[in-house]
């Protein structure tokens, strides 16, 4: 079984373009996680600031 994990492993990463596909791939969806957090982060810190000056935009 440890061959054949080791057989796809290097089917599906060997060579250099899967290699930076992957990578390029990972810095994306961290950088998806890195903006939600922001967002997450700015709504708890002014959540109510921003909802009252929504209310008043739609007023």
């Amino acid at each position: 079984m440890s061959e054949w994990l080791d057989r796809k492993a290097e089917e599906w990463f060997g060579t250099p373009e899967k290699k930076m596909r992957l990578l390029q791939w990972g810095v994306y969806v961290s950088n998806l996680y890195i903006l939600f957090g922001i967002g997450v982060l700015i709504w708890i810190l002014y959540g109510e600031h921003i909802q009252a000056a929504w209310a008043e935009i739609m007023r």
